[in-house]
Parts: C-alpha cells; structure tokens; sequence
C-alpha cells in the first residue's frame, strides 16, 4: 500500500454566519482551496526530499504527486497526495523510498534478483558500491555499469534476452576493448582471500565494485507527510478566503443594491491533517 496524505477542512462554525448565496458556494470554495493547498504540499515534500537526501535523483524528487482522481470535489471535501506508485520499467517510488518513511529491512533491488537467479549471489545476499568506485552524479552505480554486470556474469534471465554474453561475443570484445583497457567483471571462487563481491580486472589490476552484504536496515528518516501537515495549516485559511472574496465578487457584480455582502473569517476554523 503506497503512503497517502489527506486532509479535509471543517468550517460549520463558519457557516451559519453566511448569507445563502455563500452557503451555496461553500463547496466550490472549499474544493479550490484544498486542491491549491495540496498542490502547495506537494512542493513542501520535494522541499523535503532535497533536504533528507543525498543528490535525490529526478525521479526521486517527482516521486510525490497529486494525481487527479485525488483531487477535492464539491461532493468529496478532501484532497490526497502521494507517493508515485508506477515507473516505466523501474521501480516505484512508493517501493524503493517505503524503507525511508516506515525504516526496516531494505528490499532486493532487481539487478540484485538478477544475480541471485543466476547463482551469482546467495538468496540472503545484498549488493553495495565498494568504496572509491566510480558512482554516477546521483551516489549510485551508473547504469551502464549494472548491465555491462548483468551481460558478463550472465544474469539476464528474461525469455528472449539477449544481452548475455557469449563465449564469442566475449573473444570480440575483448579483441576490441584491448586498446581501451575496459574491464572484466568477475566473482572470486570460494576460498578467494578477495571479499564477496563483485570485482573488475583491468590488466593486472583488480579492483573491487561490488561487496555482498547481509540485508541492510534503514532508520525511518524522511517523515512523509509532516511537511504537508505543516504547510496546510499554514496557507489553507488563507486559500479559502481568497476563493470566498472571489466568489463575492462574483456575487456583487450581480446584484444592483449597495455592497453589503462583505464578510469577515472571524470564526474559529479546523484544519484536519
């Protein structure tokens, strides 16, 4: 189940001081001020991944959404965020960021499953970046990198795939790599006085990239949802009465007597996060 946020306003205290034609326009107001306040969280939590996290990625960062089915009605006054819970041909973020908000045991990821599947690592194995080796911007193992892995150690599994390597696509490289001083990715054989892990070979130079841990476990430290509580009782009140004074606008501009539609928020107002 992927984290959600919500939050709906209480203004019955509000009400009976209105005239009708407010009453009637209390659900589009209060619709338009929870989507506007929703749309301001969202920006809160990016606020609030950039803060927690190391160089997040883009994905990362995008991962808090407000889809539109999410979205406050007039006959449903409340308004939800989330974390995305889809990624084309990757993992979610509602996945891979739950150990962060909840803590726990970190999940495989799916070169790590890759591995397993073909032998190369134990079924309770983890994978982390040796130290020193080359990351990508982000702090992570550039993908070119995980596949060029994956095709040597021969882990891609899926039916058709064909970017295992083979005994002659292995003899081509090589000849062509020779002048580029590419590496080859390897495991020690038990009994290697190397770690368990991944390593490159590079001429006579081994260095490792890979080191096979057990399960890794994360502390709860991105609190998903505080900033959109904080930052909902800081603009809502504020969103509705802009949305009100626009509807009295409205309402003045129809009306040919003087302007006695005026109406302060004097009243007590709940916000529930």
């Amino acid at each position: 189940m992927f984290p959600t946020i919500s939050f709906a306003a209480d203004i019955s205290s509000l009400q009976r001081e209105m005239p009708i034609w407010a009453q009637q326009r209390i659900p589009s107001i209060t619709r338009n001020a929870l989507n506007s306040t929703a749309e301001d969280a969202v920006h809160a939590e990016i606020d609030k991944i950039r803060g927690v996290f190391d160089r997040p990625t883009p994905f990362t960062e995008r991962s808090v959404v407000f889809p539109r089915n999410l979205r406050a009605t007039k006959d449903h006054l409340e308004a939800k965020i989330m974390l995305r819970d889809e990624a084309s041909g990757g993992v979610p973020p509602s996945k891979y960021l739950f150990q962060q908000v909840y803590g726990g045991a970190r999940r495989p990821k799916s070169f790590e499953l890759a591995l397993r599947r073909a032998g190369v690592m134990r079924p309770d194995e983890f994978a982390l970046p040796a130290i020193g080796f080359r990351r990508n911007a982000y702090g992570n193992m550039p993908g070119p990198t995980i596949v060029a892995i994956l095709s040597q150690l021969k882990a891609f599994s899926e039916v058709g795939f064909k970017m295992n390597e083979t005994a002659k696509s292995k003899r081509r490289k090589m000849v062509e790599r020779a002048g580029k001083r590419k590496g080859r990715y390897f495991v020690p054989d038990e009994g290697s006085k190397l770690r368990r892990g991944v390593y490159e070979r590079v001429g006579k130079r081994i260095k490792a990239v890979l080191i096979f841990v057990r399960q890794p476990t994360y502390r709860a430290r991105f609190d998903f949802g505080q900033a959109t509580e904080a930052k909902a009782r800081r603009v809502f009140a504020a969103y509705w009465q802009r949305e009100f004074y626009r509807e009295m606008q409205k309402a003045t501009s129809q009306t040919s007597g003087p302007n006695s539609l005026g109406l302060g928020l004097s009243g007590p107002m709940k916000v529930t996060v």
